[in-house]
């Protein structure tokens, strides 16, 4: 029986995935590339054909999830602002209750992991790029009428992502459906409040 091959770049998802996997079951100190290595059933060396250092996979793992971030901002295309942030905001609560949750315990790793790795500053640019395509939502919103004139739109976009984190913390500690519930009502309060 033959196996195919993997590409370079699907070996490089698949590395990433699997690192996203390992910091999940073992925190980013437990993550070490021969426990990626081994459980991507590859070799270390493998890895670093791939990626320079440890590091750099860690990176990669981390713009994976942040692209999961920007990919649910950009699907709200093509509604008006509040719609838009709506939509965005049960996007996030559906990849609570999918098999799409594991990048929660990866990002508050990267966020608890030692300053000397780097993933704290670049995990921040990444989340400020993420308020800001809200805050450009909300702006837009400003634009086309549907959210009021005097609505700061990075202090709504920071409202909103506040409700973002509260879910994934309440995730984190399964704290269960009343958070959920909660953090909805939260979230319909916080449009409500921007909305013409």
């Amino acid at each position: 029986m033959t196996t195919q091959r993997l590409t370079g770049e699907e070996r490089k998802a698949q590395i990433v995935e699997v690192t996203l996997q390992m910091i999940s079951a073992h925190g980013v100190q437990g993550t070490s590339t021969k426990r990626i290595a081994a459980a991507a059933g590859v070799s270390e060396a493998t890895l670093y054909r791939h990626f320079a250092s440890r590091n750099d996979i860690f990176l990669a793992a981390l713009d994976d999830v942040y692209e999961r971030v920007y990919d649910l901002i950009d699907s709200s295309e093509g509604q008006d602002a509040v719609a838009r942030l709506g939509a965005i905001g049960r996007g996030h609560l559906e990849l609570h209750s999918s098999q799409h949750a594991d990048f929660v315990f990866p990002l508050f790793e990267f966020i608890a992991a030692p300053p000397e790795l780097g993933l704290r500053g670049t995990l921040g640019r990444k989340q400020a790029k993420a308020v800001a395509a809200i805050a450009a939502i909300v702006a837009g919103g400003i634009a086309d009428g549907s959210v009021r004139g005097d609505v700061d739109p990075e202090r709504a976009a920071w409202e909103l992502i506040s409700v973002f984190w509260l879910r994934d913390v309440a995730y984190l500690m399964d704290l269960g459906r009343s958070v959920y519930e909660g953090s909805s009502v939260l979230m319909d309060t916080i449009l409500h409040s921007i909305s013409t």
